[in-house]
C-alpha cells in the first residue's frame, strides 16, 4: 500500500472514549510522521484533542445541526479526499460519513458486539477464549489500524492541556481556604445510576480522610453531576469538602485532577483523565466489568468491585436502576474497603 499522506480519525464522544484514542493518535503519528492526521469529534469534547501535538487538525461536529448537518459533513469529507479513515466510533453518523467514498480506505473498530451481547444477556463469557486475554478499548482502537502496521508502543494514555487551564487551576488552588490539605479529588458522578457508588458511602470516606489524616476533598464533575455533589456536601461539616461540579471546563477539571494526590471515582470519563496523568487512582466498578474494556489504563490504578455476583454485568454502559432491585454490585462495596485502599495509595510506606 502506498504510504498515506492524509488520514482522519472519527470518535465523536464521550469524554472517556475520546481520551482512550490517545495511544492510537500517538502511534499513528510515529508511523506516519509526515502525514496530515485529522480528528473529527463532537464540539463539546474537542478540547480533549485540540491541543494534541500529534494531530494536524481537529474538526468539531455540532450534534445540534440535525440531519442537514449530517449531510453537510458527508459532503465536506468527500471534498477532503482522505486516503484513510479510522472509524473508532462506528455509529450511524460515522457510517453515513464514511460510506460512498470510493477513494478512501475505511477501517472500522471491532466492538465485539456479539461477545458483549452474550456476556450481558446470558452471562456467557467468551472473551478470554476468543482472544486469550481481555482486550481493553484503547487497544481495540489501535487494532483498527493493524493493517497499517500499528502496534502498541508500551506507553499509556495522553492528555494535553492549554496553559490557561493550568494557570486557572493554579490560582484556584492558591485561593482555597488555608489550613486544609486539599489533596483528594473525588468524582462521584456517572451518567447511569448503576455506575454510581452511593453518595452516603462517599461521605463516610471523605469524613474518615479528614478525621484521620486532615485531608480535604474537592468534588469534580460536569453540570449533570451537580445534584450528586450537593447531596454529598449536605451531609458534611462545612469546610471538609468543596464542589467544583459544573464550574470548570473539561480542561480545567483535567488540570485539577492532574494535581491530585488521590483520585477516587466511579467508572466514568474522568477516571480515564486521571489515568492519562498517571495519578494514584481508585476506580469503583458496579454494573460493568473488565471484559467490556474500560478498566483504567494506568499502573497507578486500583479497581474495586464486588466479584462473584451472577448478575454482573447487567449492561455495557449502565442502567437507570438496578434490574434486580438490590444494587449489591455497589452497596456491597463498603466504605471501609475503599478507605483502606485510599490509605494505601496515600501512605504507601506505612
Amino acid at each position: 500500500m502506498k504510504t498515506p499522506t492524509k488520514i482522519l480519525i472519527i470518535r465523536l464522544s464521550s469524554l472517556g472514549d475520546v481520551v482512550l484514542t490517545s495511544p492510537l493518535i500517538r502511534v499513528l503519528r510515529r508511523k506516519f510522521p509526515r502525514a496530515q492526521i485529522d480528528f473529527l469529534v463532537r464540539r463539546e469534547y474537542a478540547d480533549l484533542v485540540k491541543y494534541n501535538p500529534h494531530l494536524s487538525r481537529v474538526w468539531e461536529f455540532d450534534a445540534r445541526s440535525g440531519f442537514r448537518g449530517l449531510l453537510d459533513w458527508r459532503k465536506r469529507l468527500r471534498r477532503e479526499k482522505y486516503q484513510i479513515i479510522l472509524d473508532v466510533h462506528r455509529n450511524i453518523r460515522s457510517l453515513i460519513w464514511s460510506s460512498a467514498l470510493p477513494e478512501t480506505r475505511v477501517l472500522r473498530v471491532n466492538k465485539n458486539q456479539f461477545l458483549r451481547f452474550l456476556l450481558v444477556k446470558f452471562k456467557i463469557n467468551l472473551y478470554r477464549r476468543v482472544y486469550g486475554r481481555i482486550i481493553p478499548v484503547w487497544e481495540k482502537y489501535l487494532r483498527t489500524g493493524a493493517d497499517l502496521g500499528l502496534e502498541p508502543d508500551g506507553h499509556g494514555l495522553e492528555l494535553f492541556l492549554p496553559p490557561e487551564s493550568e494557570e486557572n487551576i493554579s490560582r484556584f488552588l492558591q485561593e482555597l481556604p488555608s489550613g486544609g490539605k486539599w489533596k483528594v479529588v473525588v468524582a462521584p458522578g456517572a451518567r447511569h445510576f448503576t455506575k454510581r457508588w452511593p453518595a452516603e458511602y462517599f461521605v463516610r470516606v471523605i469524613c474518615a480522610l479528614k478525621e484521620r489524616h486532615g485531608l480535604n476533598t474537592i468534588l469534580v464533575g460536569g453540570p449533570d453531576d451537580v445534584s450528586v455533589g450537593e447531596s454529598i456536601l449536605a451531609q458534611l461539616e462545612q469546610g471538609v469538602a468543596i464542589s467544583t461540579m459544573g464550574k470548570f471546563t473539561i480542561t480545567e477539571t483535567a488540570a485539577l485532577i492532574k494535581r491530585a494526590h488521590l483520585f477516587l471515582s466511579n467508572d466514568s470519563g474522568l477516571m480515564h483523565v486521571a489515568a492519562a496523568f498517571n495519578r494514584p487512582l481508585i476506580a469503583l466498578f458496579g454494573s460493568t466489568v473488565e471484559e467490556l474494556g474500560f478498566f483504567p489504563f494506568s499502573e497507578q490504578a486500583t479497581v474495586l468491585e464486588v466479584r462473584g455476583l451472577k448478575c454482573r454485568p447487567c449492561s455495557h454502559i449502565g442502567r437507570a436502576e438496578c434490574p434486580k432491585e438490590h444494587f449489591r454490585c455497589m452497596k456491597d462495596l463498603t466504605p471501609e474497603q475503599v478507605l483502606a485502599a485510599a490509605e494505601r495509595k496515600l501512605f504507601p510506606t506505612k
